[in-house]
């Protein structure tokens, strides 16, 4: 049952509503009594939206709600089946009988076996439908988090591709490529900065592939390049030191080679000169001399220092080929080449020197040969082009990478945001893998309850249970016999046979003489609507025993003899109800149900008794709920609460707080005077009998008369510092009138 409301916010005059702590829970019977337009509707509507946890027309209601089932808060369905008797009850259901009303089924008595399988065919058909719709709730949930990671990793792999041809990155594209993702893999750090750097780059030109130099027209291989020059000239030169020239060796020229050398290029002068006298001292060389001298420098001695000098003359060919050996910029090369460039280069430049300097020493042994050319010797060189060989192969090979890039640019740049796009969408394949299969679970199992199968206990679809319901609903209803419950009521109620209703293949309508009823009075509309309430708890779909039943005025627009009709019809078919809320304004109405209430006794039959209080302030009207007042209680008329209202009121000095006071002092006024002055004389005439200042009972007159009366005009503001003057008129009065009286209504007032 519920026991407690604690919280009630954004709902009508409950603006912000917190219950005492102390307030009294809720019995099995509870009884809610306040003015017209305190509330009480309001809080009937609460009750009623329970069931479902929210209200449609209220979407920022907040409340809290205690039961025995637990708390219940906004989103938290009850348990029970609540039924609301109110105007909207009457509007809903009833209206302007502009159409049929909904037929109510009552279980015929020869049919309880049936009765009880359709009860557990709706209660399996109605726990899957409520099971699927929260798995649907939960597949939505786990699709829009898998779309959310989708929509995020879609915003990164845009802004990581940004400068490839795609324009912009969706979340649909997200989703089409992780189809597609299997294969893919995690980058390095590396990897992903230059896909990046690649995604942003334009295309560059090629780079022209590295050539080369051929080698020295004359070298005696015929070499293709400058390198297969190299390779033979430390060979070459070892040689030509193991070779010698035989001649007449002159000793000294032979041991002073700086001598030979000069006197060598002399003879040659002399020779060409042919003067034959010495051109360093103007003598005549003598013939003997010249002799030796020939015979000193051979003519073989003459052919070993040609080739000596001619493969010097073919080292320094190959090192000017060597100078011409051109390298690219290392701008040319696409950023993510540029350091491994770097690196070929300096690897190329060292080779370079290294092969130079190798060169150099075979050209220092040729020129120690020209001195001694007469000794055979062996020497130690070498020229190995294969590190610069394999140093011009790595730039080769990044000329030819950084061409092929070139070529398929459009294509480099598209495996790059692939690689990208792969890279980021793996980093959610767990997560997204594991939403798909909770969501594919939940589907599967929302798949077996509806279309059914082996695993449940009734492996009927719910197509199939929902129609064996109906053909046994077919089997035990009768809604004609609902008709007929109907119109037996409603002659009870009324006391008249005119009205019935008939049952037809859309519902029930309601006749009057045999024709559809028209121009229905407020009394019988309330009537009907209400009889029709009150059969529909015995309706197959509401189990009154453990369901809650909320009836709100159910006596509004009724003839005062009609209040005893009520009261009899919602006592006899409403009191088993597992919890019961009866609101109303009506006190004589209140005294019959709290009169019948006094002498329901037994285990469990507990009662509570409230009422709803609204306050008038600046900020709007607001309302809240309070134990039923004890002079409400005690006393057989209102008389007594309303005296205690007037001699508690305090004027605040706002309209507001002093607007309800006029009709309180007007009801005091005139149930005083019907004890003291009994007559049919009207109010005027009776306090004009009574003897009293006659000035302040024209104060009284005029404002219990005048303000309780709607009369078009507005609430007078000079009139609110006379509420606490005329309502201690009034007071004065009685305890002039009936001294005793009102000292005894006097200290029922006072605590």
């Amino acid at each position: 049952m519920l026991t407690h409301i604690r919280k009630l916010k954004n709902f009508g005059v409950f603006g912000d509503y917190a219950a005492a702590a102390d307030f009294p829970a809720f019995g099995r019977y509870n009884v809610v009594y306040g003015e017209n337009g305190s509330g009480k509707t309001t809080l009937s509507r609460l009750l009623g939206c329970l069931e479902q946890g929210e209200s449609s027309d209220h979407p920022d209601l907040e409340f809290t709600v205690e039961s025995h089932s637990g708390q219940l808060t906004k989103g938290t369905r009850y348990g029970r089946r609540i039924r609301v008797f109110n105007s909207d009850f009457i509007e809903g259901n009833i209206g302007r009988f502009d159409g049929p009303i909904r037929h109510i089924l009552i279980l015929g008595e020869e049919n309880k076996a049936i009765a009880e399988e359709l009860k557990a065919e709706i209660i399996t058909r109605d726990d899957r439908v409520r099971r699927i719709q929260a798995n649907n709730i939960a597949v939505t949930k786990l699709l829009n988090d898998k779309g959310k990671l989708f929509s995020s990793i879609a915003k990164t792999i845009g802004e990581a591709t940004s400068g490839s041809t795609l324009r912009s990155y969706r979340k649909p594209d997200a989703e089409a490529a992780f189809a597609k993702v299997s294969d893919a893999k995690v980058l390095s750090d590396d990897e992903y900065e230059a896909h990046r750097g690649t995604v942003r780059q334009e295309q560059m030109p090629e780079i022209s592939p590295l050539t080369v130099p051929r080698g020295p027209e004359g070298s005696a291989e015929k070499p293709i390049n400058v390198l297969q020059a190299i390779s033979g000239a430390a060979d070459r030169a070892k040689m030509l030191t193991i070779r010698s020239a035989q001649s007449a060796v002159i000793a000294r020229l032979a041991e002073n080679a700086d001598i030979a050398r000069w006197v060598e290029e002399g003879v040659g002068i002399h020779a060409t000169h042919a003067t034959g006298r010495c051109e360093f001292c103007d003598q005549l060389i003598p013939h003997e001399r010249l002799m030796s001298l020939a015979d000193h420098f051979s003519v073989e001695d003459q052919t070993l220092k040609e080739e000596i000098e001619a493969e010097r003359l073919e080292l320094s060919a190959i090192v000017d080929a060597l100078n011409r050996l051109g390298m690219p910029e290392q701008l040319a090369f696409y950023s993510e080449l540029r350091g491994d460039y770097d690196f070929a280069l300096k690897a190329v430049e060292a080779e370079l020197t290294t092969l130079k300097l190798q060169l150099e020493k075979v050209d220092a042994v040729l020129t120690e040969k020209l001195l001694f050319r007469t000794k055979a010797y062996e020497s130690e060189v070498d020229c190995d082009t294969a590190p610069l060989t394999v140093a011009l192969s790595v730039v080769k090979t990044l000329i030819t990478r950084h061409n092929n890039k070139t070529t398929g640019f459009d294509e480099a740049k598209r495996a790059a945001r692939d690689a990208i796009e792969a890279h980021h969408l793996l980093s959610i394949k767990h997560d997204v893998e594991e939403l798909t299969a909770k969501a594919a679970k939940l589907n599967a199992e929302s798949e077996l309850w509806q279309n059914g199968g082996d695993g449940l206990a009734d492996k009927r679809g719910i197509d199939a249970l929902s129609q064996s319901i109906t053909n046994n609903q077919a089997k035990i209803s009768n809604a004609h016999a609902g008709g007929a419950n109907l119109t037996d009521l409603l002659k009870q109620f009324l006391g008249r046979t005119e009205l019935r209703f008939e049952s037809g293949d859309e519902g029930y309508r309601v006749l009057r003489r045999e024709k559809p009823a028209k121009r229905l009075s407020e009394g019988e509309k309330t009537a009907i609507a209400f009889i029709y309430f009150l059969v529909q708890l015995k309706d197959q779909d509401f189990d009154l025993s453990e369901g809650v039943v909320v009836i709100d005025d159910p006596i509004s627009s009724l003839d005062a003899s009609a209040i005893y009709q009520a009261f009899a019809f919602l006592k006899n078919e409403a009191q088993g109800a597992k919890q019961l809320f009866i609101l109303t304004h009506n006190f004589e109405f209140l005294k019959l149900v709290m009169n019948w209430l006094k002498n329901v006794r037994g285990q469990g039959m507990t009662k509570s008794y409230s009422m709803v209080l609204c306050n008038e302030t600046t900020a709007g009207r607001f309302a809240r709920l309070a134990p039923l007042d004890k002079l409400l209680i005690d006393h057989a008329t209102e008389y007594h609460y309303l005296f205690k209202v007037l001699h508690t009121f305090k004027s605040d000095g706002t309209i507001l707080g002093s607007y309800h006071v006029p009709n309180i002092a007007r009801k005091v006024l005139e149930t005083s005077l019907d004890f003291h002055v009994p007559s049919s004389k009207s109010l005027y005439q009776k306090l004009d009998e009574v003897d009293f200042d006659p000035l302040k009972k024209t104060a009284i007159y005029k404002f219990a008369n005048d303000l309780s009366h709607h009369t078009g005009k507005s609430f007078d503001p000079a009139l609110v510092a006379e509420a606490q003057k005329n309502t201690n008129y009034l007071l004065e009065m009685i305890k002039s009138v009936a001294p005793l009286h009102y000292e005894g209504l006097r200290q029922l007032s006072e605590p």
